[in-house]
C-alpha cells in the first residue's frame, strides 16, 4: 500500500516514513500542501496522512482537492484542541483525525483499521506478479502498468466477489453490461479471459466446459 504522509516537520515526517516502511508500507513523503497535491497527482495513493497546518496550502485545502476526485481514506494529524478544525475536517470526508503527541504503534494501528476497512471488498486485488485496483481501474503486472479494458476488470471483480462459484456466460453478461448497453453475444466473455489470463498472468480463473468460468485462490 502506497501511503502519502504530508508534514512540514522534518524529524516527524522522517520517523513516520522510517516507522511505515519497516512495516511494509511505501512512503511518498510532502512537506507543504503544494507538494501534496503534486504527489497525489502523479502517484497511485491509497491512504493520505494529513496534517493540518502546512506551508502554502493547509490541510483542510488538501483534503478538499483530494476528495474532487477520490474516496481514498484520509487520516488527519492535529497538534490542535480546536474543535472548529476538526468539524472542518470531518466536513471535508476526513476519516479521522490524530493528535500530537502520538505514539507511531498507534499511528499504525490506526491506518491498518482504515486499510482493512476501506480496501475489504477486492478494492485491492494481488496475485502473484498481478495487482488491479478496482477503485482507480489501473493494474500492473511483474511491476509493470498494463492497459486494461473496464470490462475486463469488472468481469475480474464478479468472479472474484463469487469466489469459487461457477457463472455462466449469461450470467456473467447480466452482472457486467448496464441494461442501456447493448447486449453482446455470450462468447465475448471468453475473449475476455482470454485477456485477462494474458495480460495478468491469472491462472487463476478455471474454465467449467460447457457451463463458465470461476476463480479460485489457493
Amino acid at each position: 500500500m502506497n501511503i502519502l504522509v504530508v508534514e512540514d516537520e522534518d524529524m516527524i515526517l522522517e520517523g513516520i516514513c522510517e516507522y511505515l516502511g519497516e512495516h511494509e508500507y511505501y512512503c511518498i513523503a510532502a512537506s507543504d500542501g503544494q507538494e501534496a497535491i503534486e504527489k497525489f497527482k502523479n502517484n497511485e495513493i491509497h491512504l493520505v496522512l494529513l496534517d493540518i497546518m502546512l506551508p502554502k496550502l493547509n490541510g483542510i485545502e488538501v483534503l478538499q482537492y483530494i476528495r474532487k476526485t477520490s474516496k481514498i481514506p484520509v487520516l488527519m494529524l492535529t497538534a490542535f484542541n480546536d474543535d472548529d478544525y476538526k468539524i472542518k475536517a470531518f466536513s471535508g470526508l476526513c476519516d479521522g483525525y490524530i493528535e500530537k503527541p502520538f505514539s507511531l504503534s498507534l499511528l499504525e494501528t490506526r491506518i491498518n483499521a482504515l486499510l482493512k476497512r476501506h480496501y475489504s471488498n477486492y478494492s485491492i486485488f494481488n496475485y502473484k506478479d498481478c495487482q488491479v485496483n478496482f477503485t482507480s481501474y489501473k493494474a500492473t503486472y511483474k511491476g509493470e502498468d498494463v492497459s486494461v479494458n473496464a470490462k475486463e476488470l469488472k468481469i475480474l471483480e464478479l468472479l472474484l466477489k463469487n469466489e469459487n462459484i461457477v457463472l455462466t456466460r449469461n450470467q456473467i453478461i447480466d452482472g457486467v453490461w448496464k441494461e442501456d448497453e447493448s447486449i453482446p453475444y455470450d462468447r465475448v466473455v471468453d475473449v475476455y479471459i482470454k485477456e485477462l489470463r494474458k495480460k495478468l498472468g491469472l491462472d487463476c480463473i478455471k474454465t467449467i466446459r460447457n457451463v463458465g468460468y470461476k476463480i479460485t485462490i489457493k
